[in-house]
């Protein structure tokens, strides 16, 4: 799971950039926006659960920050011709992010709805907190089927885990899967949810 908390931190730092870029950013603007769309939402999510965060007291989670800035610095160009990547990278930290705030609030004994909003906070908190800075409505509250792809995986992984229906390993891999899938499946087909008419 800490692999895989690592790998969502790369792919939202990416992602972070990508969705400010451009706004002409410099470096350090990169640096800010990768930091908080990879972390914002895991620090929101601690600090409503009432708990120490460990983002800044682990530092492989800051210099992967610098490393994702790094990367998408050398390569953004390759980058933005490849729009696939930017969903595929999107859809991974989505995933992940998801699967490790539900077992967080697991192993904090929350319940069923608190667990499942803790994963969807933690995977979705950072990009709103991206959107917000650089002063566009955040994705998820008018594109496709972004937090719902993260409340179904989360919903699936809470069953599982709560009725011990197969190992952990095999739990996180599946859940993050499904939300990985409904990710792509929305974008690729444009799926929206229901919207409120005036």
């Amino acid at each position: 799971m800490y692999f895989a908390d690592l790998l969502g931190t790369f792919a939202f730092c990416v992602t972070g950039i990508m969705g400010g870029i451009h706004h002409k950013i410099d470096v350090v603007g990169a640096f800010f926006l990768a930091l908080a769309t990879a972390m914002g939402g895991g620090i929101i999510r601690d600090m409503i659960l009432g708990v120490e965060s460990s983002t800044f007291n682990d530092p492989y989670h800051l210099t992967t920050v610098f490393i994702g800035v790094i990367f998408t610095y050398l390569f953004i160009n390759k980058i933005k011709d490849r729009y696939q990547v930017f969903i595929c990278l999107d859809a991974l930290g989505l995933a992940v992010f998801t699967v490790i705030g539900v077992e967080k609030a697991i192993l904090l004994e929350v319940h069923f709805l608190g667990a499942i909003l803790a994963g969807t906070l933690t995977a979705t908190g950072g990009g709103v907190i991206r959107d917000t800075l650089v002063g566009e409505i955040p994705f998820i509250f008018h594109k496709e089927i972004y937090a719902a792809s993260s409340l179904l995986g989360g919903i699936m992984f809470y069953l599982v885990h709560e009725f011990n229906l197969m190992p952990l390993s095999l739990n996180i891999s599946l859940s993050a899967a499904l939300i990985f899938v409904i990710r792509l499946w929305g974008y690729k087909n444009n799926v929206q949810m229901p919207r409120f008419r005036r």
